[in-house]
């Protein structure tokens, strides 16, 4: 059986896309939701959340290479110290 399109085989999905879309947006209008209650604030809140995560990593990272690098420094020296 042939596949049958609405429009075209993209044309289907960004018709759906952008209904739901409309759909939603609309739908949030019509609630009234008080500030940071919206989609998009929530959406925006999560971002950052995840942006903080990965900077607080990035920073501990960061850390543990620092006291890596001190500890093979005071191997070396200790090593050398023996001598």
């Amino acid at each position: 059986m042939p596949q049958v399109f609405l429009i075209s085989r993209w044309g289907d999905v960004l018709l759906g896309l952008t209904t739901g879309v409309w759909a939603y947006y609309l739908y949030e209008r019509r609630l009234h939701r008080p500030d940071g209650q919206r989609l998009a604030d929530l959406v925006r809140w999560k971002f950052d959340q995840r942006a903080r995560l990965s900077q607080s990593a990035q920073a501990d990272s960061e850390g543990w290479e620092e006291i890596e690098r001190e500890l093979k420094w005071k191997e070396h020296e200790a090593v050398h110290a023996k001598r």
